[in-house]
């Protein structure tokens, strides 16, 4: 366990880590593009147009969308509900900022979370890594309005991803998103990481639950008061793949954090507004944080969009003080943005895409299950709902990555494109991973197809790996 942790920490301080993206890059020059790129003169379609679950690329060729973009087109594309909404509202007004004008649009998107979420307030923002850093800002400022400005120091896991800006990479354990800008950053990522796969050592899930929470109660005592509040993922996301933790785990953290006084905050970025088969993936577990963070899902991919739920006692304490968020962002709650929200959440209620995605979820748990028997390179099948993840393994025995890490990803995302499949990669520099989240408004048949297409993929994989061999 230790070994695995320093080596975490070793990883997110070189640029030496960067295996899965050195391994992946098609040359090291742009290709006369101004664009900045991910990687500099790699090849990739332009896409063309997008309906349903299917995306079409320029040459017209279709890709069945496994992975919802980046597990963020909850309805799909081109929507025509949704499309109209944006029409209409763009002609009335677009922009209006918060400091100047309320608007009728960002109370009703309000309203309309609140209601399906439990949560008495609302903070709306542009993307999950601005929500994420509001989360931080409304927790230190109920630390200082309540007198205590010393908590400052949040815990995260050792595994996780919570976004690309200062704050939110201090609390990621991501150490191919960290290493750049390791000098800014503070080491918020210090829990063990509910990841039994790689780091339960042989124990059950009541065991792993148990050392799980002895340790983060010891790295929560060890700060003092200097602890401000606890971050973490409900499901793993990007730093691993839809890693789920034992069912005691996010209970017991929660009440770890109702001893000590400290927020609890739930990145629900990719698992919020209905992903998992519940609204929040926290309620899988009859969890309820102080604060919640959401995004993609919110705007479904038609608008940038994110919000943080806020519990009573946080805007409390608020309230009594200085009684001012100072905290925002300049499109922050814009109508236009708010509008779209609205129907998408409107969408999601109304067409029951929560249940569909509970139920389609056992559809592609049981396919991806059948899978995994089938073809060795799957290590485990985890996750919840429409956010499942394969662990890849070079071998299942010893567990071990792909050499480098990252390239067993690099090959089963490249062998489902040229399927006509989409899958997220999800590596965190310590394994290879890869998301399956089609939007939630896959039908039975198409995950039919998409199951089809991995099986074809991954049997690729298999005859390129022997053809090495």
């Amino acid at each position: 366990m230790r070994a695995r942790l320093a080596r975490l920490r070793e990883l997110q301080e070189s640029p030496v880590m960067d295996h899965a993206l050195s391994a992946s890059r098609v040359a090291m020059q742009p290709d006369g593009s101004r664009l900045i790129k991910f990687f500099f003169g790699e090849e990739l379609p332009f896409v063309s147009h997008g309906s349903g679950v299917f995306v079409y690329d320029a040459d017209g060729r279709r890709y069945l969308d496994g992975c919802s973009g980046a597990v963020t087109a909850n309805l799909g594309h081109a929507d025509p509900e949704i499309l109209q909404v944006m029409a209409e509202q763009a002609e009335r007004i677009t922009f209006a900022h918060r400091g100047t004008f309320h608007s009728e649009q960002s109370e009703k998107l309000a309203e309309r979370l609140g209601a399906m979420t439990g949560y008495p307030y609302v903070f709306l923002c542009n993307s999950g890594s601005e929500a994420v850093e509001t989360a931080l800002r409304l927790t230190l400022q109920y630390w200082r309005e309540r007198g205590e400005p010393d908590r400052a120091r949040f815990l995260s896991h050792a595994v996780s991803y919570h976004g690309a800006t200062l704050g939110g990479l201090s609390l990621s354990g991501h150490p191919q998103r960290r290493w750049v800008a390791e000098a800014l950053l503070h080491g918020f990522n210090e829990l063990i990481p509910p990841y039994a796969y790689r780091f339960a050592e042989g124990r059950d899930d009541a065991a792993f639950t148990a050392f799980l929470t002895k340790r983060a109660a010891e790295a929560l005592d060890s700060h003092g008061s200097g602890a401000a509040g606890v971050v973490v993922e409900p499901v793993g996301g990007a730093a691993g793949g839809a890693i789920t933790p034992p069912d005691g785990y996010l209970p017991a953290l929660a009440e770890l954090c109702r001893e000590r006084g400290l927020p609890l905050i739930a990145d629900e970025v990719m698992t919020g507004l209905g992903r998992t088969g519940t609204m929040l993936a926290s309620q899988h577990w009859d969890v309820r944080p102080d604060l919640v963070v959401l995004g993609k899902g919110m705007g479904a991919g038609y608008t940038p969009v994110s919000a943080v739920l806020v519990s009573e006692h946080v805007v409390d304490a608020i309230a009594a003080g200085t009684a001012s968020v100072t905290n925002g962002h300049t499109y922050g709650g814009n109508p236009l943005g708010s509008a779209v929200a609205l129907a998408v959440l409107e969408a999601v209620e109304s067409r029951n895409l929560v249940a569909n995605a509970a139920e389609r979820g056992k559809q592609l748990r049981a396919g991806l299950e059948e899978l995994a028997a089938r073809h060795e390179v799957i290590g485990e099948v985890r996750g919840l709902g429409l956010l499942q993840g394969l662990e890849l393994v070079s071998d299942p025995v010893t567990r071990s990555p792909g050499d480098p890490v990252g390239s067993l990803t690099r090959s089963a995302v490249l062998a489902a494109r040229e399927r006509g499949l989409l899958v997220y990669p999800a590596t965190g520099g310590i394994n290879d991973a890869i998301l399956v989240a089609p939007p939630l408004t896959v039908t039975a048949e198409e995950t039919d197809l998409l199951l089809a297409l991995l099986d074809d993929a991954l049997s690729a994989m298999s005859q390129c790996t022997r053809a090495r061999a």
